[in-house]
């Protein structure tokens, strides 16, 4: 059982992304592979990644109540790549914001559950968390 762990996050480190991430690896067993999702240039490696993850989880900030605009991006390129190759991988977003309020990533959850919709993709769920850079 393999399980993709995509940080999302623009930044070359220190985010909270990768920390959730990295927080997160502890909990889950089998094969654990994380990657950075920031540019076009990722795409290959990610694709090579997805075509055996049996499990997905997206570690990405709020942007303007929504998705970074390079996840958006990858998710157009994405769906088709799914679609064609019959990957159902289950999938889980671990979203983070400035705000106090965890809910404030509830507009961005629902774009990554209409993304698994379209893309034939199974949308176990995600958490929001509040706080940002004090984590």
């Amino acid at each position: 059982m393999k399980t993709l762990f995509i940080n999302c996050s623009p930044k070359k480190s220190f985010s909270a992304s990768s920390y959730l991430a990295a927080f997160q690896r502890l909990f889950v067993k089998g094969e654990k592979v994380t990657k950075k999702l920031r540019n076009k240039t990722d795409y290959a490696g990610m694709f090579q990644e997805l075509q055996d993850a049996d499990t997905v989880v997206l570690c990405m900030p709020l942007y303007v109540d929504g998705l970074p605009s390079h996840v958006l991006a990858f998710f157009e390129e994405a769906e088709p790549f799914f679609l064609e190759n019959g990957l159902r991988p289950n999938l889980y977003c671990i979203a983070n914001n400035g705000f106090i309020e965890g809910r404030q990533n509830e507009s961005l959850m629902r774009v990554v559950e209409n993304f698994c919709q379209r893309a034939g993709i199974n949308w176990q769920g995600g958490v929001g968390i509040g706080g940002g850079v004090m984590l």
